[in-house]
C-alpha cells in the first residue's frame, strides 16, 4: 500500500479505494467521525438515535478490546472494516460493516458510511461496496446480500444501482426524516448476479 503498512490488513482496492483491517492507531478518528455533530449523521439512519459521547466511547472501546485481545482479526469476514484512499492508507474516509438479518439462513445485510464529506459524490462509496460485496461473497456461503437505506437518499440508492443490485422491498412512508415521511427501501444482489457481472471473480466461498 506504498506506506509500510502490513499488507495482510488489506481487503481488497478499487480504483483508488482500499478497505482495511482496523488497528489500535485508528481508534482516535473514529472517535472524532462518531460524535454526533458529523455531517454524515444527516444522511446515514438519521432517523436512528445518535450515540452520545459516553456511547461513542463506550462503542470505541468495545473496538479496542476487540482489537487488543485477538477477537476482532479472528473472526471472518471480519464485521467491520475501513474505507481509505489506497494512496493514503491512514486517513479514514469511512466504514463498511455486517450484521445478522437472520443468522439461522445466513442471511447477512451490509452497511456503509462515508464520513468524510470532502470525499462525497466521488465514487468512494461505491467502489467500497463493491470491494466488500466481493469480500463477503468470497468469505461466506451466502445466496445474497443487502443493504437498508431510505428514499431520500439518493447516493446511496445509486451506489446499488451502479452495482447491480435490485430494489427488493420498499415499505412506504415507512421513516421520518426533518419532518418528511420517505421510504423504506432494501436492495439486494445475488450471489449469482454479482458472479455474472464481468468486472467480478467471486471464487468458491472460504
Amino acid at each position: 500500500m506504498g506506506d509500510g503498512r502490513d499488507t495482510a490488513i488489506l481487503i481488497g482496492e478499487s480504483r483508488g479505494i482500499a478497505l482495511r483491517l482496523f488497528g489500535i492507531a485508528d481508534l482516535p478518528a473514529y472517535r472524532e467521525w462518531l460524535l454526533p455533530h458529523q455531517d454524515w449523521h444527516l444522511w446515514d439512519g438519521p432517523y436512528f438515535p445518535k450515540l452520545d459521547e459516553a456511547g461513542v466511547d463506550e462503542a470505541v472501546g468495545r473496538l479496542r478490546a476487540a482489537l487488543a485481545d485477538g477477537s476482532y482479526a479472528a473472526e471472518s469476514p471480519v464485521r467491520r472494516a475501513v474505507i481509505a484512499d489506497a494512496d493514503a492508507p491512514d486517513r479514514m474516509l469511512g466504514t463498511v460493516s455486517w450484521h445478522w438479518e437472520s443468522e439461522e439462513s445466513d442471511w447477512r445485510r451490509m452497511g456503509i458510511t462515508v464520513y468524510d464529506p470532502a470525499v462525497r459524490g466521488r465514487g468512494v462509496g461505491t467502489e467500497a461496496m463493491r470491494i466488500w460485496t466481493d469480500y463477503l461473497f468470497a468469505r461466506t456461503a451466502v445466496v445474497r446480500l443487502d443493504y437498508s437505506t431510505w428514499s431520500g437518499n439518493d447516493a446511496m440508492l445509486g451506489v446499488g444501482r451502479k452495482l447491480g443490485f435490485r430494489e427488493e422491498a420498499r415499505f412506504r412512508d415507512a421513516r421520518e426524516v426533518r419532518g418528511r415521511r420517505y421510504d423504506s427501501i432494501v436492495m439486494g444482489v445475488l450471489r449469482t448476479e454479482w458472479a455474472a457481472q464481468a468486472e467480478h471473480s467471486v471464487p468458491a466461498p472460504a
